[in-house]
């Protein structure tokens, strides 16, 4: 913004005049100019911690979604576990924890 030199109309009391007037807008310009500022600057950081939060809400969902992929797997590996084995492997299997004993 340029300011304007003191003004100079030939009656020192009228220029007086305009310059307190001047010399108020200014002030109140600058007070305006630094509340936007501070504004903008507020409005910023709430951005900023918007996609900090979006980026963790992200991170978490997927930390989720591969723990329910964990578990899924475990239990899917807990009932397998439990169905019944045909005959023919129980028999194997016998057999070799009695090949495995020592005698």
């Amino acid at each position: 913004m340029e300011r304007q030199g003191p003004p100079n109309t030939g009656d020192a009391k009228r220029d007086q005049k305009l310059q307190e007037q001047q010399a108020r807008l200014q002030e109140r310009q600058e007070k305006d100019r630094q509340k936007l500022e501070q504004k903008q600057e507020r409005e910023d950081q709430k951005l900023e911690q918007k996609r900090a939060d979006d980026a963790r809400r992200q991170q978490t969902e997927q930390r989720h979604q591969q723990q329910t992929q964990q578990m899924e797997q475990r239990h899917a590996q807990q009932q397998q576990k439990l169905q019944p084995r045909p005959p023919s492997d129980r028999r194997s299997e016998s057999q070799s924890q009695q090949q495995e004993r020592p005698h």
